[in-house]
């Protein structure tokens, strides 16, 4: 009975919410922005470890945490103009 008990509530309480506020996100944002939410994962399970479990933090972790949190912030980022290309008339064929 606790074992049913506790799964309910990781189903409910978590996953459930987590799927919500993911789909909330999406349509706020769009899907292509939204998706960058998922490059985070690995960056808060190593927080939660050290958090909750006491693990080390090493350096080579902290800069594995930059390095996502920098190409987080580069995928979300508003795209740029679109290129052009340089010496070609728009009325040629």
């Amino acid at each position: 009975p606790l074992v049913v008990g506790n799964v309910v509530a990781l189903a409910l309480g978590s996953t459930a919410l987590a799927y919500l506020l993911y789909f909330r996100l999406i349509a706020t944002i769009g899907p292509a922005r939204a998706l960058t939410v998922t490059f985070l994962i690995p960056l808060f399970g190593v927080l939660w470890g050290y958090l909750f479990l006491g693990e080390p933090l090493a350096a080579n972790t902290l800069v594995g945490c930059a390095l996502i949190l920098g190409g987080t912030w580069i995928a979300a980022r508003a795209p740029a103009a679109p290129l052009t290309q340089a010496g070609r008339d728009e009325g040629s064929a």
